[in-house]
């Protein structure tokens, strides 16, 4: 028995990324103690299997070279349910999820990861400041997995630009990598030219640069100061163009739900500026839009356009959900200012595009 707890504390060891000096820190044992369990040639004390099964986030069964199978099982199935509930919007079922795994695998820094993000969901971030840091801070300083270590980095750019703290915050995202050091830009220059493995990264980075290019042409358009209303809709007008260029078949994937928002927006502009039949030109795109992505939002879509064609994006793992869908979010907001306007309430083609997408609202798809 001796022999088979030393190889999977090496095993989980080994995984975790970590020394036998470290590991005996941790204990407050010598390295030598570690090395002589590792090899078999020596146990644990007794009083040192609890401790070392809450470090490795095992259960003693797992710590004796059981179960291990079983215990990955259930995380890989709450991670499941976890991006399920976060699909379709239902957050509080998510959040109960995600914090009795975290309580169950108190260590796994895939649990972690996820607990931070539930974490990251409040209205008063100081109360939960402390706990994202260190628990990021652990992440960061022993997790081996990149994808994860930039996950807690991400996550304390939301804290300190939450709290106003915008250096700090920046000095988190300069740990990232540059996007030309990312894993879609990275892959584009290793396969042959012609090879189709390389057309395949290379529309993998296009679909998925695209929708940060077009988001943030729609927020420099309505955000920054300083611009006139011609200017504002210039910039909206060729983010359009843009988008139509790169997806002119309509398959724009989770780019949808930013192209209905700047066709709302300039939906706003034209209406202010009394343009009325150019308004609602730009209302029944939005809907559109959002339309389109609410009947893509689970599945798998497949390119028609010649520059991806063939290329796919599922959005099932990125698409980030609300409880209401893309057709109910837009009527609410057409409620409220600044995008109510009651000359349209006697305005026949008003009517008739709302009442023509009103059916295919959803306020709670949990349901």
């Amino acid at each position: 028995m001796n022999l088979q707890i030393g190889n999977t504390i090496k095993t989980l060891r080994t995984r975790r990324g970590i020394t036998q000096e470290t590991l005996a820190a941790h204990l407050g044992v010598a390295p030598q103690s570690v090395s002589k369990w590792e090899r078999g040639e020596g146990y644990p004390d007794i009083t040192f299997l609890i401790p070392l099964a809450d470090y490795f986030g095992v259960p003693l069964d797992t710590l004796m070279g059981r179960n291990e199978e079983e215990r990955e099982r259930k995380i890989a199935d709450i991670l499941r349910q976890y991006e399920h509930f976060r699909h379709i919007g239902n957050h509080d079922a998510k959040k109960s999820l995600i914090r009795q795994a975290y309580a169950d695998f108190p260590f796994d820094f895939r649990i972690i990861v996820k607990y931070v993000e539930s974490l990251l969901d409040t209205d008063d971030m100081p109360s939960v400041r402390e706990e994202i840091e260190r628990l990021c801070g652990y992440v960061m300083d022993e997790c081996t997995v990149d994808e994860l270590r930039y996950d807690a980095i991400t996550s304390l750019i939301c804290v300190y630009g939450e709290c106003g703290e915008y250096d700090r915050a920046a000095d988190c995202a300069n740990r990232l990598p540059s996007l030309f050091a990312s894993r879609e830009f990275a892959l584009t220059g290793i396969y042959p030219n012609g090879d189709e493995r390389d057309f395949a990264a290379m529309a993998n980075f296009i679909d998925t640069a695209m929708e940060r290019v077009l988001w943030q042409m729609y927020c420099i358009a309505v955000q920054r100061q300083g611009l006139t209303a011609e200017e504002r809709i210039g910039i909206l007008e060729r983010t359009l163009t843009v988008a139509d260029a790169v997806f002119p078949e309509f398959d724009c994937d989770v780019c949808h739900s930013g192209l209905a928002d700047t066709c709302l927006a300039l939906f706003r502009l034209y209406s202010e500026a009394g343009q009325d039949d150019t308004a609602l030109d730009y209302l029944e795109r939005a809907f559109r839009h959002d339309k389109a992505i609410d009947d893509i939002d689970n599945e798998e879509i497949i390119h028609t356009s010649p520059l991806l064609r063939g290329s796919r994006y599922d959005m099932r793992k990125v698409w980030d959900g609300c409880r209401c869908n893309a057709v109910w979010f837009r009527l609410d907001r057409l409620s409220k200012p600044p995008f109510r306007f009651e000359r349209y309430d006697d305005n026949p083609r008003y009517r008739e595009i709302i009442e023509t997408y009103r059916p295919f609202a959803v306020e709670d798809k949990t349901k």
